[in-house]
């Protein structure tokens, strides 16, 4: 049961957190510029902005019910609420902690918007275009970073806390997992900038070596071959380097959550702990 409860976890985070983010990358790596310079702009903007925005709460449920499942595969007293109370907790807990990173996230797209544009229309004059764009925008992507590392460090300070045998109110969980980040910022920060680097590297590695499989077969798709046997080869062995991806990104998250869970261990409330522990004094 733990090892099937362990397999679920890991797969459905797979998708969210390897594939969303190359369909991302690619999104904005091939049509950025075109965005900028439709006759649609900024509707076209805005349209992209809502669909980022709704695939990240979907992103964010399927992300909750994967860790739930891990969590759940962890523990060995079978305590806890129902999978899908852990569920709504644990998106709740995300919900709340990634706060900060959206509004850094408005932040940086209301500056990118400022900036983008007239860089795109430019003159190749002050170095590649990129960075002459990353150069006005390192302070808020700077931000933005510090956010995600917060928020990963409180989130799963806090995930611990409020699911599980002895479990705290939400807001309990929340108000604990700032203090425990306070408390040790260094080991918790660090702790979230190695999730954050091995993920942003395995991204990295994965949609280069996406980006170099499908070139042969975008030339036969746009010869006209898509039924001939080589082109059909070519494509299943895209889709199985890609599912071994997919699955390789869901097992480093899931080594992540099991990375949270033993330094977090003693930190999270036991069964007597927290409520339960004042009401037992109170009653002796």
């Amino acid at each position: 049961m733990t090892g099937r409860r362990l397999l679920r976890g890991y797969a459905v985070l797979a998708y969210v957190f390897l594939y969303a983010p190359i369909a991302v990358v690619v999104v904005f790596a091939f049509v950025g510029a075109g965005l900028f310079s439709s006759s649609a702009y900024p509707w076209n903007v805005l349209l992209l902005a809502a669909a980022a925005t709704l695939l990240v709460l979907v992103a964010f449920l399927i992300a909750a019910l994967g860790e739930a499942a891990l969590l759940r595969g962890l523990r060995h007293d079978g305590g806890g609420g129902s999978l899908t109370h852990d569920t709504g907790v644990i998106f709740t807990v995300l919900l709340v902690a990634a706060l900060p990173a959206a509004i850094a996230v408005a932040i940086l797209v209301a500056a990118t918007v400022a900036i983008a544009p007239g860089e795109f229309g430019a003159p190749d004059l002050g170095g590649p275009l990129l960075a002459r764009i990353l150069g006005p925008l390192a302070p808020f992507v700077l931000f933005l970073a510090a956010t995600i590392l917060l928020g990963q460090a409180v989130g799963a300070a806090a995930i611990r806390r409020a699911v599980g045998t002895g479990s705290q109110r939400i807001a309990e969980a929340l108000r604990d997992g700032v203090r425990d980040v306070l408390r040790r910022p260094t080991r918790r920060l660090g702790l979230a900038l190695t999730g954050t680097l091995a993920e942003l590297l395995a991204v990295g590695l994965a949609f280069a070596l996406l980006r170099i499989l499908w070139e042969p077969v975008a030339e036969d798709l746009a010869a006209g071959w898509l039924l001939s046997p080589a082109t059909l080869s070519l494509l299943v062995g895209f889709v199985a380097i890609w599912l071994c991806l997919v699955l390789g990104g869901g097992a480093l998250h899931a080594w992540g959550s099991v990375s949270w869970t033993a330094v977090l261990g003693t930190s999270a409330p036991g069964p007597g702990s927290g409520r339960e522990r004042m009401e037992t004094s109170i009653g002796r």
